[in-house]
C-alpha cells in the first residue's frame, strides 16, 4: 500500500450538502457509476482499512468563498428509489408509498446547499495508487448539482506523500475516526458523524474525532 495525496484544481464552485466530502466516499460513487452495485462500491474502495475505517482524509482546501445556494424540486407521493436501499421501520418493514389521497401535500419544495469557491481540494490517503488514479482518471465533476455545471474538475494529479489520511503531522484528525479506532490527539474535536460508506446509513455514524471545520 502507497501514501499518496490527490489534488484537483476545480473549474467551477462545487456544492455540498455538508459533510467532510472524505476521498473513499467519492471513489465508492465512482465504483458504483461504473458498476452499479452498490455492495461493490462498499467494500472494493482500493484503500488501506483498519477496522471498517478507511485510510482517506477529507477533502482540505482554501476557500475563496462561501455561499448558500438554492434548488427547486419536485415532492412525490412515489417511491422513485429502489425499496431495497430505503431503511426499514422498527417492525422490520419498508415504509410504504405514500397514498395519491395526501398529493396535496406534495409539490415543488426547496433545497439549500453550501456553494464553495476553491481553487484546488486536496485528499491524503493510503491504498493501491494505480487503482485510484485509474478511478480519478477520467472524472469530470464532484459534488452536488454536477449535471447543472458545479464541481467541474480542471486536473487532477496524485502524488506520494507521509500522511496515512486518517492522521496528521500534528496527531489531528484528518476524517471522522471512532473514538476507540483514534490514535491521534485526544483533546481534539469530537462530534456525532457518518465515519464509514453508507455515510447516510444511521448505523454507520458514531461518536468520532473529527477536522476542524473549513
Amino acid at each position: 500500500m502507497d501514501r499518496f495525496r490527490v489534488t484537483m484544481t476545480m473549474g467551477s464552485p462545487i456544492v455540498s450538502n455538508g459533510g467532510y466530502m472524505t476521498l473513499d466516499a467519492l471513489l465508492a460513487a465512482l465504483i458504483f457509476e461504473r458498476t452499479g452495485d452498490l455492495e461493490r462500491a462498499h467494500s472494493e474502495i482500493p484503500l488501506q482499512r483498519t477496522q471498517g475505517l478507511w485510510h482517506a482524509s477529507g477533502a482540505v482546501f482554501e476557500k475563496q468563498d462561501d455561499a448558500s445556494v438554492s434548488f427547486v424540486a419536485n415532492l412525490q407521493a412515489r417511491h422513485d428509489l429502489d425499496l431495497d436501499l430505503i431503511a426499514r421501520n422498527k417492525a422490520g418493514n419498508t415504509h410504504t408509498a405514500m397514498g395519491l389521497t395526501r398529493r396535496r401535500d406534495f409539490g415543488a419544495v426547496m433545497n439549500s446547499y453550501r456553494m464553495l469557491t476553491v481553487p484546488e481540494i486536496t485528499w491524503y490517503a493510503e491504498g493501491d495508487v494505480q487503482t485510484v488514479e485509474h478511478l480519478l482518471h477520467d472524472v469530470g465533476f464532484i459534488g452536488k448539482r454536477r449535471a447543472s455545471g458545479y464541481g467541474q474538475v480542471a486536473t487532477v494529479r496524485l502524488e506520494p506523500d507521509e500522511l496515512d489520511g486518517v492522521t496528521g503531522f500534528f496527531g489531528e484528525p484528518l476524517r471522522p475516526v471512532p473514538v476507540e479506532l483514534f490514535k491521534g490527539d485526544q483533546t481534539a474535536l469530537k462530534a456525532d458523524a457518518a465515519w464509514r460508506p453508507a455515510y447516510w446509513h444511521p448505523e454507520n455514524r458514531a461518536i468520532c474525532f473529527v477536522p476542524e471545520a473549513p
